[in-house]
């Protein structure tokens, strides 16, 4: 029988073009801060902290870069693992709860940014293994090496890694010289990286310090978070679910005004190895409208819940490879999401019972401190401890609405002492005040 050889050698613009696609550009910052981190824990202090180490990211319209001083890759590492396209079997273990793990990280970012990347590299136990290696990409993508030549760096002056990349690629320049997009990119590094900040890792955007965001719920005699740990029996993940009151729920979930405000602290958030992966989820990625629990509903304002996983298998872990969003199909998250439900559905409870006091409740709510998601103990009785109140009478209520001239709505708030008023509150003051002169009751 004839038998012919079909070609399936991959090609260069395949990996550039299919490995960049579905990765944003922030993502691909916080790929490459991942690696920094990962390099911290490797070298951190016997007290497991990373205080000391650093990553200073400068993003301009015209170039990137990402500097650290977290112990650099040996060169060993350099030459069979760290440019390889995927992470090899015979690999070596990365840092204990590594939050890198698909050995694409560092390609993916650097050909997603730009045309011309220097990656320097330099650690304190070889410092003549220091080296240097400048990709052009167009270069590289029409050569048939797959390779990249490292060279030797001599008298390095620093210890860690550094990025630089120049020649960005269409696109990523107007984005990079957004002062919104940088703005954003420091509260989202804030938010995705607070547990390392915690830890004392600093990171720096365009010289500013990013600050930490404080996961914490409110505790007091009256109020305590939920608090679950256990390690999962199959996979042997440890597993730590903490939910509770964070803020304050709205007095009325109908003002557009009210319920808008901090709505991204709101839901539930999905750590993996301490790296937020979800963050203030409303949807069936976690459990709200899963077909068992009712849909988010800006009534529930103020509720944080947090699930931890951790291991030093990052494989078991429910997180995809950009570490933005997480795998609903996992077990050890499908078996996590029974205890999220539990840990929420008190205070769904709560507010709807709150109503009824409103006044006692906002002041017993105002009473109780800020403890840490890391410190947070559970209650005796092992739930979400918050006030109960009995539900007042349900009363029938009628929709007003109707529509005047805007000079005389101002006029009218203006006699009613106060020209900013909502148009809202202009309706109900003067339905109150017919009401009381007219009807009389």
């Amino acid at each position: 029988m004839t038998q012919w050889t079909a070609k399936a050698d991959p090609t260069k613009e395949f990996f550039i073009d299919m490995i960049t696609r579905d990765i944003g550009l922030d993502e691909c910052i916080f790929d490459l801060l991942d690696n920094s981190i990962d390099g911290a824990y490797r070298n951190r202090h016997d007290n497991g902290r990373l205080d000391g180490f650093h990553a200073e990211i400068n993003v301009y319209a015209d170039s990137f870069t990402i500097h650290d001083n977290c112990g650099g890759m040996k060169l060993s590492d350099a030459t069979d693992y760290a440019f390889h396209f995927g992470r090899r079997a015979d690999a070596p273990k990365d840092s204990d709860r590594s939050i890198g793990l698909y050995g694409i990280g560092m390609k993916r970012a650097v050909f997603k940014i730009g045309k011309k990347i220097v990656i320097q590299s330099s650690t304190e136990s070889h410092p003549e293994e220091a080296f240097s290696t400048t990709i052009e990409v167009d270069e590289w993508a029409a050569s048939k090496e797959w390779d990249f030549t490292l060279e030797q760096l001599a008298q390095p002056d620093f210890i860690g890694t550094k990025i630089d990349i120049t020649d960005l690629k269409e696109g990523v320049g107007s984005e990079f010289g957004d002062e919104l997009f940088i703005k954003e990119l420091r509260t989202n590094i804030g938010r995705y990286y607070s547990f390392f900040i915690e830890d004392g890792f600093e990171i720096k955007v365009n010289g500013v310090t990013v600050k930490q965001h404080i996961f914490g719920v409110r505790s007091s005699e009256e109020i305590e978070p939920y608090v679950d740990s256990y390690v999962d029996k199959e996979t042997g993940v440890n597993v730590r679910i903490v939910s509770g009151l964070a803020g304050v729920p709205p007095d009325d979930a109908s003002d557009p005004d009210v319920v808008s405000r901090n709505t991204s602290n709101w839901g539930w958030f999905v750590v993996c190895n301490n790296r937020v992966v979800l963050a203030g989820d409303k949807t069936d990625k976690t459990v709200w409208g899963d077909g068992t629990f009712p849909s988010w509903h800006p009534q529930y304002n103020g509720f944080m819940g947090i699930v931890f996983f951790e291991s030093d298998k990052p494989g078991e872990l429910p997180w995809t490879t950009t570490k933005r969003q997480i795998d609903e199909t996992v077990p050890v998250y499908r078996r996590a999401v029974v205890g999220m439900r539990d840990a929420t559905r008190t205070y769904l409870n709560y507010t709807n019972t709150r109503k009824a006091s409103l006044e006692q409740a906002k002041s017993v709510e105002g009473k109780a401190d800020y403890v840490s998601v890391k410190t947070a103990t559970p209650s005796t009785a092992k739930s979400m401890k918050l006030p109960i109140y009995a539900p007042k009478p349900k009363v029938k209520m009628a929709n007003i609405l109707y529509v005047k001239p805007l000079d005389q709505v101002e006029k009218v708030a203006e006699a009613l002492g106060n020209r900013s008023l909502s148009y809202k509150d202009v309706g109900i003051k003067t339905f109150e005040y017919f009401y009381e002169n007219e009807v009389g009751e």
